[in-house]
Parts: C-alpha cells; structure tokens; sequence
C-alpha cells in the first residue's frame, strides 16, 4: 500500500520516511523539514544564539554523519546570525585509515559550506595517540603477570577524554561562546542506560542536552540533535546527499556500550519511539529528583597547575591520566 506525505494536499508526494515516535509519514522535504525544525527548537530553548553580541560558534567534527549534518543543519538555519567554526580532533586511528578518512571529509564540507576549519593533531601535543594506546592494551592483557599499576582501560575512555580536554581547550582560547556536538538520541539513550547498570549518579544527575558552564576555562555545550534519532540522521544525510565516513571506528566494536545500543535498536523496532520517551521522560520526572537526593555537587573552583583546566583536585584528571600513560608507554618502549 502507498503512503503519501502526512501534508499531501500541500506537497502532492509520496513518503519517504515515518517519524518514529510520531508517527508521521513525510516527503522528503517535509521530513528534511521536520528534522531542521527539532534542531532548532532545541537551540531557541538553550538561548545559546544571543540577539545582540557576537555568536562565535564551534562545531566539534568526526567526518561521520552526526556532525556533518549537524553541521549542514546549522549553515543552513542559520546562515548569517551566527559564526560557525568547524575542529577535527586527529587521533591517530590508523586502521583502515579511520582517522586520515575521517579529517579529509569533515574538511571538504568545511571548504564546500565556506566554514573555517581547523585540526589538532594529539601526538604533536600529548606525545600519544588512540594507536599507541591500543598498542599498549594489548600488550598488557597479554602479560599476565604484569603490575597493577600498569593496568589500562578501553580505547574509548582515553579518546573520550582527549576529544573533551582539546575541544574545551581549543574554544577557551579562541573565544567561543559554546561548542556544538553531534551526540543523537540513540547514542544519549544508550549512554543513560549504561549510567543506570553503573549506578553513576555523577553522570545521572548531569543535565541533558544543553550544559551552561558558568566556570572560568569551561565552555558551554549543546547537543541539538539530542532527540533526533541515529536512523532519522542516517535518512537526513541520505536525502541532503551529504558526504561522510560511512564506517564506525575499529575500536569500538566491543566497546560495552555497542551492545546496550544493539539492544536498545532491538526494543525500538516493536516499541517505535521508545528512546525520545525515555530521554524525555528521564530528565522531566527522574533527573529532578536524583539531583535533589543525592550530596551537594562539587564545583569546579580550582585551576589545574599543569594546564589551567578547571578540576577539583590540584593536578586535573587530564594531566594525571596523560603523564600516566606517557610513563607506561615508555616503560614498555612505544
């Protein structure tokens, strides 16, 4: 049976694409409409855009299709209001040329869009990259006998700390008023079931799309495409023709929270919208009251005496984890 566009009497077309948690069969620019407009009711609702003052924006990038349309969407709904930069975090993941792949294409919309890019190598400044971290993972867990002390986490963790260290680094000193990133609804609703097996109520009483920083060397972020779903991304970039590295990268195929989401993909093909009524039901009902309930949050009042970075501690979490690992690499000789 064809289905035509929700708005047929408008458009005259068929539907390309089912809005999952509302049901709404759309046309391709009905629906490349629908996505545009969530976004940007998310932005108003931040208030991040200011009427009056500069609007200096940074759109961290991964050559994926998250933050290429995001980035797409922003030029598009916005092309004169605001000031739109674009950063690539090279991490060094050279299998398949994940890395090298990645930058090549997040630059090239920068170039086509006429948005300034930028890169940051972490090897030139850190002295490491994902690779050589992968390296000494697997060399580790091949010694049986080797010292607790020398014990390593997942790739991910480590590349979730650099991307977040550089890009906060990079807006601080080039004077962005926020950063953007590409984090979708089934990524945000895997990371909170995971936050809910853990029991981690720092995460759990962290709010959710949008993190107002009020700290000196912290810079605010929004996520706007917090309740646009992966597949609804997918079919934005397939539609809108825009160019991005297809693939996932190499190291996060076991990666625990690969699974929930399998999982949680699994759950949305019988219960359609089951993700957005959780995220949105989550930080209205749940998130208010575990704020409330748990101890009195900790600030960000001191000034790292390495780096400057905001932390609670003398020496902040990035620079202890860094020297950390340039020291067991060594120790090992990579």
């Amino acid at each position: 049976m064809v289905k035509y566009c929700k708005f047929y009497r408008e458009c005259k077309s068929k539907a390309v694409y089912r809005i999952p948690h509302s049901n709404l069969a759309l046309c391709k620019d009905h629906f490349l409409a629908n996505v545009e407009k969530r976004v940007q009711k998310l932005i108003q609702k931040s208030h991040i855009i200011r009427r009056e003052g500069k609007n200096k924006i940074l759109i961290a990038l991964s050559g994926g299709k998250d933050s290429q349309v995001l980035l797409s969407i922003m030029k598009k709904s916005y092309p004169e209001n605001i000031e739109l930069h674009g950063l690539y975090i090279e991490l060094g993941i050279s299998d398949e040329n994940y890395s090298k792949d990645s930058g090549i294409i997040a630059q090239s919309l920068c170039d086509k869009l006429n948005i300034p890019f930028y890169k940051i190598d972490v090897k030139l400044l850190n002295g490491f990259n994902i690779d050589d971290i992968h390296i000494l993972k697997q060399i580790i867990e091949k010694n049986k006998q080797i010292s607790k002390d020398d014990q390593i986490r997942g790739e991910c963790s480590y590349c979730g700390l650099l991307k977040r260290y550089h890009i906060n680094k990079f807006a601080v000193d080039n004077d962005f008023s926020v950063v953007l990133t590409g984090h979708n609804l089934t990524d945000e609703a895997t990371s909170l079931v995971n936050n809910f097996f853990n029991i981690d109520i720092g995460f759990l009483k962290k709010p959710g799309y949008f993190i107002e920083s009020k700290t000196k060397n912290l810079v605010s972020r929004l996520k706007p495409l917090f309740y646009i779903s992966e597949e609804e991304i997918a079919m934005y970039a397939y539609l809108s023709n825009i160019e991005h590295l297809p693939t996932e990268c190499p190291y996060s195929a076991q990666a625990p929270n690969i699974k929930i989401k399998k999982t949680l993909l699994e759950i949305e093909q019988y219960r359609r919208g089951n993700m957005i009524s959780l995220l949105r039901r989550y930080y209205k009902v749940m998130q208010p009251e575990i704020k409330n309930a748990s101890s009195a949050e900790k600030h960000l009042d001191r000034i790292c005496a390495l780096c400057g970075s905001p932390t609670f501690t003398k020496i902040c979490h990035f620079c202890k984890t860094t020297e950390n690992i340039l020291e067991t690499l060594k120790k090992y000789n990579i």
